[in-house]
């Protein structure tokens, strides 16, 4: 027996198949907070779910748009294909149209993304701008193609590879990070595999220590390590292809000399993300809570500051914001070349203290790149300008900093 599921969408067209007469593919644009619910999934190959796994993590980070550019949702994801009996327009003003779904039919692939766009839905945090693009196949059955079910099923769910990052582990690249962050709390929350559940990917790690890769960015050259947030498989990519060109040493590794302040790095980014939201209410506006750089968790849920104290928090630092700060302080990075080691200048007591003092500066200059650049974290995560800024500042911050500890002033 068919369902009705009433579908609100902003474009849609319809072609006959050229070959099967009767079969009809029906394209819809939808903005992604008025996708139906409960969309039945009898034809999907695989079930909805793993859904802590990363892949479906990081895709519900850019639905939310607090990581990539609101409105691009649909342009990055392959959206939804279902199998209805049929599909009509019953409100052409309003775009609606009313599908007939059977529990037997229904997704036959982008379950997951369905189910990630209904709890963000439920949790009101999908930004207006967001669409999802969704195929519908009607006439299979009324045409005696149902056997073409199975076929199509297996053909529309052969899109997921396997990950570079389940390769490396199984490879034994990550074993130095593990080493690392063996005896710490969150330990079993790192996911190293696709496969892996856990709030904290290996990119996280790896990025965290590319900003501060002072090895191939010099403080003094000018060049910034962006990649770490803008595009995080680069920095995979090139921890990968660091371990294999030093098979022969592994203790030679550019990485290898960053590793010794991975733990460190975590906790000053989770320190960043918990302080923004009070500095800038004080010494910019008190105003954040409208600030779309910071996120506030969902109804009923928190964000856990794992790499501190493991309280849970309310608000925090995006990703896009985050970056270009915590990078300035590559400017508190020393490297010893003939020990392959790096170091914080001073101690790690000293860069937290120099963030105590930088922070309000720091805000402020963020607050000027947003009225330059944009309101949105992407924007500010990817703008140049921005991060040089930055780094500049807490260049100056430094230096007096250290003045002042070797005067006595």
């Amino acid at each position: 027996m068919s369902k009705p599921f009433l579908f609100e969408v902003v474009e849609a067209r319809s072609v006959r198949h050229p070959v099967f007469a009767g079969v009809q593919k029906h394209s819809f644009l939808i903005q992604a907070s008025k996708l139906p619910h409960q969309i039945p999934t009898g034809a999907n190959a695989r079930a909805a779910v793993g859904m802590n796994r990363q892949v479906y993590k990081d895709v519900k980070e850019s639905l939310k748009g607090t990581e990539a550019v609101p409105g691009s949702f649909d342009l990055m994801n392959l959206g939804i294909t279902i199998i209805a009996d049929s599909v009509e327009l019953v409100d052409k003003t309003r775009g609606q149209y009313r599908v007939m779904i059977r529990d037997e039919d229904g997704i036959v692939n982008g379950a997951h993304t369905a189910l990630i766009i209904e709890e963000a839905a439920l949790d009101g945090v999908i930004p207006d701008e967001q669409h999802v693009d969704v195929k519908i196949f009607t006439g299979v059955d009324a045409t005696g193609l149902a056997f073409l079910k199975p076929d199509i099923a297996k053909g529309q769910n052969t899109g997921i590879a396997v990950k570079s990052e389940s390769i490396l582990d199984k490879e034994g690249r990550f074993d130095s990070l593990k080493a690392i962050v063996s005896g710490e709390a969150w330990a079993r929350e790192v996911a190293w595999r696709e496969s892996d559940v856990g709030d904290v990917h290996v990119r996280d790690l790896i990025c965290a220590l590319e900003a501060l890769n002072v090895i191939d960015f010099p403080n003094e050259d000018g060049a910034h390590p962006i990649h770490a947030y803008e595009k995080p498989s680069k920095a995979l990519e090139k921890y990968a292809k660091d371990h294999k060109d030093h098979e022969a040493d592994l203790t030679r590794r550019t990485f290898a000399a960053m590793e010794p302040l991975l733990l460190e790095a975590l906790f000053l980014m989770d320190t960043i993300r918990h302080d923004f939201r009070p500095l800038w209410n004080k010494h910019v506006s008190p105003a954040a809570g409208r600030l779309r750089i910071v996120e506030e968790a969902a109804t009923n849920k928190a964000f856990k500051c794992r790499f501190t104290d493991g309280s849970s928090e309310r608000y925090r630092l995006t990703k896009g914001a985050l970056f270009p700060i915590f990078a300035s302080f590559r400017n508190c990075v020393q490297y010893d070349p003939a020990t392959n080691r790096a170091s914080w200048v001073g101690g790690f007591p000293a860069v937290l203290r120099l963030w105590d003092e930088a922070g309000p500066e720091l805000v402020r200059e963020t607050a000027n790149a947003i009225k330059d650049v944009g309101h949105l974290p992407d924007q500010l995560g990817k703008a140049r300008g921005h991060w040089s800024n930055l780094h500049r500042a807490t260049a100056l911050r430094s230096l007096r900093h250290q003045i002042s500890l070797t005067t006595g002033a």
